[in-house]
C-alpha cells in the first residue's frame, strides 16, 4: 500500500519475494516525487535478509518520519527527508502487521500474539515502551483498528480481540 504525505511525496514498501534484481537496486522502502516521473525515486533503503522477506506492512507516516514494519520483525522509524534510520524496534516477526500512530503512540503487534504501545512523541531516538498485552498465541497480522478509546485486532489464531481502559 502506499502513503501520500501533506506535499504529495509518496512512500511504499515492497516485498522481496523473488530477489529480483530491481528489487535489490531499488529496496524496500521507497519515498517517491511524482511530480519526477522521468527519476521519482527520492530515497530508498534496503530492508531485507533475502528471499521471502523486506517490507509487506503499510508505512506510517508521524511527524518528521516514516514508521514501517519488517518481515524481520524491525520497526524501522526513518527521517522523511532522506531516508536515514534514526531508530529501530526489534520485536518477534514476521511482522506483517503495519504500524499505528494516534497521539504519539505507536501501536504494533508482533508474532508471539503480543500487542505494544511505544512512545513516539519525540521522534529523534527509539521509542520507549509503554504498555505490552499478551493477547494468545498467534501471530497479530492484521493492522490495529482504533476507535472510540479501544484498539481492535484479529490474530491469526482466529479470534478478534478488543483493547480498552
Amino acid at each position: 500500500s502506499l502513503v501520500i504525505d501533506d506535499e504529495g511525496m509518496i512512500y511504499a514498501g515492497v516485498e522481496y519475494e523473488k530477489g529480483r534484481s530491481r528489487a535489490k537496486e531499488l529496496g524496500q522502502v521507497l519515498k517517491l516525487d511524482p511530480s519526477q516521473p522521468d527519476d521519482p525515486l527520492v530515497w530508498n533503503v534496503q530492508a531485507n535478509s533475502g528471499i521471502k522477506s523486506g517490507v509487506w506492512a503499510t508505512p506510517a507516516l508521524h511527524r518528521d518520519i516514516v514508521i514501517i514494519a519488517t518481515d524481520d520483525g524491525e520497526i524501522l522509524g526513518l527521517d522523511r527527508t532522506d531516508g536515514t534510520q534514526r531508530w529501530v524496534i526489534e520485536i518477534p516477526g514476521p511482522t506483517w502487521q503495519s504500524p499505528v500512530v494516534v497521539d504519539d503512540m505507536l501501536i504494533q503487534g508482533d508474532c508471539s500474539g503480543v500487542m505494544h504501545g511505544y512512545d513516539v512523541a519525540d521522534t529523534s531516538f527509539e521509542p520507549t515502551e509503554l504498555w505490552s498485552q499478551y493477547l494468545g498465541e498467534g501471530c497479530l497480522e492484521s493492522t490495529p483498528a482504533v476507535w472510540d478509546g479501544g484498539i481492535y485486532v484479529g490474530s491469526r489464531n482466529g479470534t478478534f480481540y478488543a483493547l480498552r481502559d
